[in-house]
């Protein structure tokens, strides 16, 4: 089975949906991303979209993950999900982001404001 079908299947265990997201790391396939984009909005466990959101990181798909990452950055509900995919953004380099993740370094959840200390950071190391 493709891994970017595992990373959908909630039928399969939360450990097997996170090894399939680490196998779409390198992916070259445009359409696997945007299932694990899909998947990291969607997967009912935050420890599962936490790890999608890292591997969404490594894939450098900026036009496809970055979108997604920005995404759960602002809307998903849980900090550690949210702290991964502001740390992701980094991790795919863009200066772009640069702006997005300062909006984050005031922000009242001490853990996101100290997340985007790092990513900007990373970011400007990058850049």
């Amino acid at each position: 089975m493709n891994p970017a079908d595992i990373v959908l299947d909630l039928t399969k265990s939360k450990e097997e949906r996170i090894q399939a997201a680490f196998k779409l790391e390198n992916s070259t396939n445009k359409e696997d991303i945007i299932k694990l984009c899909k998947a990291l909005e969607t997967d009912p466990s935050p420890i599962v979209r936490h790890e999608f959101a890292f591997s969404l990181g490594e894939t450098a798909w900026n036009e496809i993950a970055g979108p997604a990452l920005i995404k759960a950055v602002e809307n998903d509900t849980n900090i550690f999900v949210r702290h991964e995919a502001i740390l992701a953004l980094a991790t795919l380099g863009k200066k772009e982001y640069i702006p997005f993740v300062e909006k984050y370094l005031n922000d009242p959840e001490i853990e996101m404001a100290e997340s985007a200390e790092i990513a900007l950071m990373r970011l400007k190391e990058v850049n």
